[in-house]
Formats: structure tokens, C-alpha cells, sequence
């Protein structure tokens, strides 16, 4: 094995284990031989105690790990950019809908915060109108980085539409812009 290497702590499903990351290498690996640990903390005093062996400070602990956490990201990056049947591929259509689906149900609750917000302005009013500009804001970066068919962000114009509508209606068109 050549290069520099690590340890350190990982979760790994709903147990902590000790890793250990190469440089520049794609990683973190799961080191089976110390097992899994009780909590995290555990794992990372244990992976702490390793690297002191190996005369690394934390300083050079941290450069390693994240120099193969992100090795592994380009390996990730690389093989879905060459897989072109990605693009249509069931899991990314399934995201997509999915993702779609979420900003529909937050223009939604949106509007029903715009509705509470006008007929019961209260303390919670200003919590209220962060949530409904939050909500346009998700919306819009869906629309600008949606990659689907045009008729497919229709009912997401239209919620987002019906939304700036709710909100130009006095008081709240007030409120807002406050």
C-alpha cells in the first residue's frame, strides 16, 4: 500500500466503526478487525489512539480523510457522467418525481401558512412569512435546474403562481414587506 493513511471514526448503518482512509485514494474502508462500537465517541478515541501510533497529528489525520473522501466523490462523479443511461434511468425518474412531489407539498403548505398568516396574525406571523418565501425559493431553483419535460413543471407554476397571487392580497403583501 502506498501513500499516507489514517484512521477514523464512521458511521455504518446504526453502529460505529474505525476506517481507514489512504490518500488520495477513494475511501473511507470499514477496518473489520476492530469491530463495530457502541457510539461514535468510542469509535473515534479508538481511531485517535491509532493515528497517535502512526505519528499523525490531527491536522494531517484530517488532510488524509478528506482527500480520500473526496477521491471517492470523483470515482462516484466519473461513473455516473460515463453511465449515460443514467439520465433515464427508473431511480433518477423516481428522484425527479419525487423532488417534484416535496416542492408541491411545500408550495402547498405554503399556502395554507399564507391563509393563517392573513386571518390569524399573531408572534408566529414572521416565522410564518420565512416559511412561504423559503418555500418560493426551493421552488424556483427546482424550476431553473429541472431537467424534465416543460409539461411536467406545469403544476409547479401553477402552485407557485397561485402562491405570489395569495401573497399580493392585503395584509400580508404588507407584512412582507416589513
Amino acid at each position: 500500500m502506498n501513500g499516507r493513511f489514517a484512521f477514523t471514526a464512521q458511521f455504518w448503518g446504526d453502529r460505529a466503526v474505525v476506517c481507514r482512509a489512504v490518500e488520495d485514494r477513494p475511501g473511507p474502508i470499514v477496518e473489520q478487525q476492530f469491530g463495530p462500537f457502541a457510539t461514535w465517541t468510542q469509535a473515534n478515541a479508538f481511531a485517535a489512539k491509532l493515528n497517535e501510533g502512526l505519528d499523525l497529528d490531527p491536522l494531517e489525520v484530517r488532510q488524509i480523510v478528506t482527500s480520500s473522501i473526496l477521491s471517492t466523490a470523483c470515482v462516484v462523479q466519473a461513473a455516473l457522467a460515463s453511465n449515460l443511461s443514467w439520465m433515464n434511468s427508473p431511480l433518477r425518474l423516481a428522484t425527479r418525481a419525487v423532488h417534484m412531489r416535496f416542492v408541491l407539498a411545500e408550495l402547498s403548505l405554503a399556502l395554507t401558512f399564507c391563509r393563517t398568516a392573513r386571518h390569524f396574525a399573531s408572534e408566529n406571523t414572521d416565522r410564518l412569512i420565512r416559511h412561504i418565501q423559503n418555500a418560493v425559493v426551493h421552488a424556483r431553483q427546482f424550476m431553473a435546474l429541472f431537467d424534465g419535460d416543460y409539461r411536467e413543471l406545469e403544476d409547479v407554476s401553477r402552485s407557485l403562481s397561485t402562491l405570489n397571487a395569495a401573497l399580493q392580497v392585503p395584509p400580508l403583501s404588507a407584512l412582507m414587506s416589513k
